[in-house]
């Protein structure tokens, strides 16, 4: 496969994942175009107007198509991590990696915050692996308790591991006009708001269209997952205005309003 990773591997990713970093990478960004060709092929055949089935494939496909690339690379000790909801995600050099949409904004990097209302099970998850640095930056308040998180089995036998796992989030954009950008790096949880602590750089894995990963010369065309054509799918226009506030077109605010919807409805 050739696709565009000339950029610089960060220096955090090749310690963690040392002389499979490259495929990794490479993984991740095949997996999120993979995404976005479900995403955008799944509306086409639903013929309608709404975006259910985009946001349904969109947010199913995200989990299944990293699991899948990433086992196809065959690295010892890869394996699925069952949270105990409707996705699996899946575990390389004992990390565990963790995709999730965010917000377009032309000319910044995700925000410090995660993008939507905090889940039980990214709580969970981010409490049991193993941050670079402290989760917590200030001191409890005096004579006030914290109630212990009660992991779900699932998720306690991982917390078990020595050393435990790592966390590496993969915030993309992601709309009815594919994938925009993503990155990875690893971050903390400071509190149950949602604010995340970046213990690592946010690395670039997509920027766009300069980075679509092709298949190799002497594969079969249309055997690929993400071969052909994608659909065409109709846009409103927007002022200057509002494509600089980050304002998404009309014809996706049904879209973004199921997904988030869905999104925080995890337990």
């Amino acid at each position: 496969m050739d696709a565009n990773v000339d950029g610089p591997m960060p220096s955090w990713a090749c310690k963690r994942f040392g002389e499979d970093v490259v495929g990794l990478r490479l993984a991740i960004q095949m997996a999120l175009l993979d995404t976005e060709s479900a995403m955008l092929e799944s509306q086409a055949a639903g013929r309608s107007k709404h975006k259910f089935t985009a946001g349904a494939a969109r947010m199913t496909n995200q989990y299944e198509r990293i699991a899948e690339h990433v086992l196809d690379l065959g690295i010892p000790g890869t394996e699925l991590v069952k949270p105990g909801t409707f996705y699996e995600l899946v575990l390389v050099h004992n990390a565990i990696l963790c995709p999730y949409r965010v917000d377009s904004v032309e000319g910044f990097e995700p925000d410090d915050k995660w993008p939507k209302k905090l889940s039980l099970v990214m709580r969970e998850l981010f409490a049991l692996t193993d941050a670079p640095t402290p989760r917590w930056v200030a001191d409890p308040l005096v004579d006030v308790e914290v109630p212990e998180l009660l992991l779900r089995p699932s998720l306690a036998d991982l917390a078990q591991r020595d050393p435990r796992p790592g966390l590496v989030l993969i915030p993309y954009e992601m709309n009815m006009s594919g994938l925009q950008r993503a990155w990875w790096g690893q971050a903390n949880l400071l509190d149950e708001a949602g604010h995340l602590q970046w213990v690592t750089e946010k690395s670039l894995l997509t920027t766009g269209a300069e980075s679509r990963v092709y298949a190799v010369p002497n594969q079969r065309a249309g055997d690929n997952f993400a071969s052909g054509d994608l659909p065409e799918v109709a846009l409103s226009t927007r002022s200057e205005a509002a494509r600089a506030a980050g304002t998404p077109p009309q014809s996706e605010t049904e879209y973004e309003a199921f997904v988030n919807a869905a999104e925080d409805n995890e337990h």
